[in-house]
């Protein structure tokens, strides 16, 4: 038997509406709060009874609501934030759609109380399921309040969804951190069952709000970003790393975003800094013209559209990345953890300690954090010392130590120690700092390579050029990769099938075999040609690749010279704290830090 079609009651197209704009209590929160902020609230208290189940409560000091404007409230597609079709291509509100309320009221009894400026009592109205009862004055203050009571109470299925009570109220208080991260000067409170679970004052500035959400032990490890373009907030230093992203807090307008192209550009640009496999912790506002972007995508304003998309992930990495690099990223070690863990971490029972002298001009600047260089030619005799460097474990080279010149020395001179035959370690004025060889190695030939492309020199031609036979995978790889290579200073062309002929390797590789050096890095590169990389990436998967090969390694002993011109190389890169895949190549320890651990302080 055929249906005929009929036009659905007013109250289940409401039921239907509400499916999407209304999960759960945090749904609830989240649109009353957005509503509470385009009122020009200063102040917003929601309280919740049975993780919001039995009530969720919104009470703000806004412009209120008048008495004849509040049966429209509750009215489907009523607001007053919008007037012609026009203004949905600049939309300058957090809410628009005129959806939130009337969806509530068609699932459950909501309760409006409003009070403006201009009237001396309070006028109350109440929805349930669908209809509304006449207004009835009320004592309130200035300003509104909301309750939702028995949610989903019109469609039991969608309660039985519903997590437990600790759960939602979890989820409840992620949006409210999430708004009072967006709007730091707008006080918020959240009560569960009388007990007060957040309270963020008013006034606060963006630093203070991230402290009181995030916690203060984040406050001193926390960076301003370098405001460009529209782009603004706080980053977490490098080492400060999580599992997931829900330390990454984006916002667009004032407007709380998990927006894939605001967060990935986030993470890109943390890339090389951090890592990869963890996400970092930053707080990150971005400001654009409205026309550019449309909110009207989704009921729930979760997603947005970008006339330029790529543009707004640019600005984001490029203000990141110019923070990052303005204020450097080596790591404090936190020394927080047990005694046993520390001593595991730092000392090595057997570790072979050789300290070296350098010439005071080029220990320390005044800062402490940054290294002098020597002289041009630094970089040649690192890559030469290094390639002579002895691998015989009884290898040593005998203390030395420099007599203080200048300010900025620890007591009355400085001394360079390799330990465990992979560490540096260096004193300096506010601690020690422990270096990583090979990561620091790596990250002075990646910059080096780098460079030595940007000024067309990127390669050492072989005197006779080299054949080099590859097995089928990796000649696969060499054809796909090939201008790649080149690109990067490791000419190579195809000399027959599955055979290289090698007629040029990058500078600062002139101690590799270039048969090993062109089959390592192949072998290096399968799994990312294999997952289809796209061309940019893959030259930064083989520069980093090359980079890291050619690197001295760690359990090589470091001959005196050899120490004395990584540190200098370390003065003249424009990024050593960081390797170039984002792993931090050093630590540095403070002498307070050290002084509390010995109860010293």
């Amino acid at each position: 038997m055929s249906r005929k079609i009929q036009q659905l009651p007013q109250l289940l197209i409401d039921q239907i509406a509400a499916g999407e704009v209304i999960e759960r209590p945090a749904s609830v929160v989240k649109e009353l709060i957005e509503n509470c902020l385009d009122a020009g609230s200063t102040r917003i208290d929601v309280d919740l009874e049975e993780g919001g189940k039995r009530l969720i409560q919104v009470v703000d000091d806004g412009q209120g609501i008048e008495e004849d404007q509040l049966p429209l409230a509750l009215a489907s597609h009523a607001t007053s934030k919008l007037r012609e079709a026009e203004e949905l291509d600049r939309i300058l509100t957090l809410g628009f759609r005129g959806e939130a309320l009337s969806s509530m009221c068609a699932v459950a009894t909501v309760e409006i109380a409003s009070r403006t400026a201009a009237s001396d009592v309070a006028h109350r109205i109440v929805g349930r399921h669908g209809q509304v009862e006449l207004s009835s004055p009320v004592a309130l203050r200035h300003g509104t309040r909301i309750r939702v009571e028995d949610l989903f109470s019109s469609v039991p299925a969608r309660r039985k969804f519903l997590k437990s009570n600790s759960a939602e109220v979890a989820r409840c208080s992620a949006v409210i951190k999430a708004a009072a991260m967006a709007h730091p000067t707008v006080g918020f409170s959240l009560t569960h069952d009388g007990r007060t679970i957040l309270k963020y004052p008013a006034d606060q500035s963006l630093p203070q709000r991230i402290a009181e959400v995030l916690g203060e032990d984040l406050q001193d490890r926390m960076l301003p970003i370098v405001e460009s373009e529209g782009v603004s907030g706080w980053i977490a230093r490098p080492d400060v790393q999580r599992r997931n992203s829900d330390g990454i807090w984006t916002f667009l307008n004032g407007r709380t975003l998990k927006d894939s192209v605001l967060q990935h550009g986030v993470r890109e640009g943390f890339k090389g800094y951090q890592i990869p496999g963890f996400f970092p912790v930053a707080v990150v506002g971005v400001e654009v013209d409205p026309g550019e972007v449309d909110v009207n995508v989704h009921p729930s304003k979760l997603e947005v559209r970008f006339r330029n998309r790529e543009s707004i992930h640019r600005r984001i990495r490029r203000a990141i990345r110019a923070t990052l690099e303005q204020e450097g990223s080596v790591p404090k070690l936190q020394m927080d953890a047990a005694v046993s863990t520390v001593s595991e971490t730092v000392a090595v029972a057997d570790a072979s300690i050789q300290p070296t002298k350098m010439d005071h001009g080029e220990i320390l600047s005044e800062s402490g954090s940054k290294w002098r260089g020597a002289g041009q030619d630094s970089d040649h005799g690192l890559h030469e010392a290094v390639a002579t460097i002895s691998t015989s474990p009884t290898a040593r080279v005998e203390p030395a130590t420099v007599e203080a010149g200048e300010p900025g020395l620890v007591g009355e001179s400085v001394r360079v120690f390799q330990v465990n035959d992979a560490f540096l370690i260096l004193e300096e004025e506010e601690g020690l700092r422990v270096i990583d060889q090979h990561a620091l190695h790596e990250k002075v030939l990646y910059e080096e390579i780098l460079e030595n492309r940007e000024q067309g020199g990127a390669s050492q031609g072989l005197l006779v050029p080299e054949t080099v036979p590859l097995d089928p995978r990796a000649w696969a790889i060499f054809v796909e990769t090939r201008e790649s290579l080149s690109e990067l200073g490791l000419e190579a062309e195809e000399f027959g099938e599955g055979v290289a002929l090698i007629r040029a390797i990058p500078h600062g590789f002139e101690g590799r075999a270039p048969a090993n050096l062109l089959r390592d890095i192949l072998s290096l590169m399968e799994p990312v040609v294999s997952a289809g990389a796209p061309l940019p990436d893959l030259k930064e998967r083989l520069l980093q690749t090359m980079a890291c090969k050619a690197a001295v390694k760690a359990g090589q002993p470091l001959s005196q010279e050899a120490m004395e011109d990584l540190v200098r190389a370390r003065g003249r890169a424009f990024q050593p704290e960081n390797c170039p895949h984002g792993r931090p190549s050093e630590l540095f320890i403070s002498w307070l830090e050290l002084q509390r651990r010995f109860d010293r302080k």
